[in-house]
């Protein structure tokens, strides 16, 4: 028989990246089902972008006691997520995990979904792998947030494969996003999410990534989200307002130009005269997974602003 030791050096060791800023009211059943997660080894490293509650005092009491490292504070503020898990990528060491995953400070992991993340993996040769996921709202509501439809050539240069906090990334890949990171550190501080960053990079370095429709994780919904749920009419507006104010077509554009993609797409977006415009109309549906999400990009390309 396999010695204990072994099986233990067998199990896939899964080190997650966790950003916090005052999430103390959801932290410990946050941290509680991250460390509980089955069929792997969890290792996790915590960064605070200056929380103003006690959120460093519930991440010490568990790095007393758990497989918790706390980077140190850094000077000044991140501001937000996305540059809290730049700093996260750049800054936690690798060690000798096999897998890197994201984690939000306030949701609930279902006891299976990082084992499954790692079978979807190798299942399907993937490089990058994100699931759907269930919005719970305090009031008992569920909504399935469904991310899952098939993926277009260029989608990755105009939306995320779901939140962040569903990644799962090899070794390699992670080895390679965290070289990227710490070479374009500054210049990637202007983007807005990194979920999309992330994404973007696997895919337009030739990697596969696969959209699970399963949901393992609950995706709690509160007053202090920075993103959310992005879906319904509110998250339709905010949209349109994104596109009319031009930071939209400023993010899609610097996406782009992080991850070194040039395509005629990215051209007639970046020149957005009225022949681009009918270009960027015929080829929309190359640019988003959903239907109707392709339509409505379709009308945003006609009032988008050029600045």
């Amino acid at each position: 028989m396999p010695r204990p030791d072994s099986l233990h050096e067998q199990t896939p060791h899964v080190r997650v990246l966790l950003a916090t800023f005052n999430g103390a009211p959801w932290l410990d059943a946050q941290l509680e089902s991250v460390l509980g997660q089955q069929g792997v080894r969890v290792s996790l490293v915590a960064s605070d972008d200056s929380s103003s509650d006690n959120t460093l005092e519930v991440l010490q009491r568990w790095a007393s006691s758990a497989p918790v490292e706390i980077l140190p504070p850094a000077t000044g503020r991140f501001g937000s997520a996305h540059r809290n898990f730049l700093r996260l990528i750049r800054d936690a060491q690798a060690g000798n995990a096999d897998f890197f995953a994201l984690s939000d400070q306030d949701d609930i992991w279902l006891p299976g979904k990082l084992v499954r993340g790692i079978e979807c993996l190798n299942a399907m040769a993937a490089q990058g792998y994100s699931s759907n996921v269930t919005a719970v709202w305090p009031d008992g509501r569920r909504q399935l947030i469904d991310k899952a439809q098939p993926q277009r050539a260029m989608d990755h240069l105009f939306e995320s494969p779901g939140p962040g906090c569903t990644f799962v990334l090899p070794r390699h890949v992670f080895l390679k996003l965290k070289a990227f990171v710490m070479e374009h550190f500054d210049r990637l501080q202007s983007i807005w999410v990194h979920d999309w960053l992330i994404y973007a990079f696997v895919r337009s370095t030739g990697g596969r990534w696969h959209i699970d429709s399963q949901a393992l994780m609950l995706y709690r919904q509160h007053g202090h989200n920075e993103i959310g749920v992005n879906a319904g009419w509110r998250a339709a507006m905010n949209r349109w307002k994104l596109v009319r104010s031009g930071a939209y077509r400023r993010d899609v554009l610097a996406i782009a130009d992080a991850t070194g993609v040039a395509n005629d797409v990215v051209k007639s977006l970046r020149r957005l005269n009225v022949v681009d415009r009918m270009r960027l109309i015929l080829r929309a549906r190359e640019c988003r997974r959903r239907l109707s999400e392709c339509l409505m990009l379709a009308v945003l390309f006609l009032v988008m602003p050029r600045e």
